[in-house]
């Protein structure tokens, strides 16, 4: 039995002990709708594991040392430097015992799953493009036209904050911010990519079920960080395809209400589509 599956009875025990008891203590992470989220899942859950379990060592040590050498009537205090073979020796043994369990398996698992995964970014025409501009304090998403070419006069605008993605389809974005760095982060499908000035940066994924999800900025970006919220809308194929015609036939976007303080809709952005490697 991994750590990975330790934790996760820790945790179902635990829930069902609290739900019993009337309190509820612990919290479950937004649901998983994508192909890959698994992927960063089992990464927390090593992680959070072993780390349990070496806390867990530490506990029981000191609590066996605070027993053994408390003051008592006819025991003497021990002084020692730590500088004896025999703890030197220990010493290394057990940090390299934690730089092995925990360093070089997480980096392992993190490799592993970059190039099985988020490294392989999906080619050919079933592959659904969008770019994302964010800006103070709004998302703004642009979808090429029939023409298939960014930045060109037929592109698909819809309101801001409003993206709208196929169900099990593979999705690329490339975002780059208007003002400054950003952070687009979809907790659901356990993606986040930070948009950067003077950069355009790629992330891919693909949901497994429809509805409706919370896109998030991940770095702190102004006074107003707060509201800058949007909806990643997961459609079935065929209203996917309604949504797009309809976003065809309204023509110019429009401004969601966040009031004087934004600057509303950009003109004039956009950029030629760069494939990742």
């Amino acid at each position: 039995m991994n750590f990975s599956e330790v934790y996760s009875r820790i945790k179902i025990k635990s829930k069902n002990q609290l739900k019993l008891g009337g309190g509820i203590w612990f919290l479950d992470p937004p649901k998983d709708v994508s192909l890959d989220g698994y992927r960063i899942d089992d990464v927390i859950h090593y992680t959070d594991g072993i780390i349990l379990f070496y806390f867990g060592i530490v506990v029981l040590l000191m609590t066996y040392f605070v027993i053994k050498y408390r003051a008592r009537p006819g025991h003497s205090a021990e002084y020692d430097k730590g500088d004896r073979k025999k703890n030197v020796i220990i010493t290394i043994c057990m940090g390299m015992m934690v730089f092995l369990t925990i360093d070089v398996v997480i980096e392992g698992m993190a490799f592993r799953d970059l190039k099985q995964a988020f490294w392989k970014f999906p080619k050919g025409e079933n592959v659904v493009k969008v770019e994302v501009m964010p800006q103070q304090f709004a998302w703004n998403f642009r979808y090429a036209g029939l023409d298939g070419e960014f930045a060109t006069a037929d592109d698909l605008i819809p309101t801001q904050n409003q993206m709208h993605i196929p169900v099990n389809t593979p999705v690329v974005i490339q975002i780059a911010p208007y003002d400054v760095i950003h952070s687009f982060f979809i907790p659901n499908f356990r993606v986040k990519v930070d948009a950067t000035p003077g950069m355009v940066n790629t992330l891919w994924f693909q949901a497994t079920e429809t509805g409706e999800f919370e896109i998030a900025c991940a770095e702190l970006c102004g006074n107003s960080h707060y509201r800058m919220k949007g909806v990643l809308t997961v459609d079935s194929h065929e209203d996917y395809q309604k949504w797009l015609s309809s976003q065809d036939e309204e023509g110019e976007p429009e401004e969601d209400d966040w009031g004087d303080e934004d600057e509303g809709v950009p003109t004039f952005w956009g950029w030629s589509w760069k494939e990742a490697i």
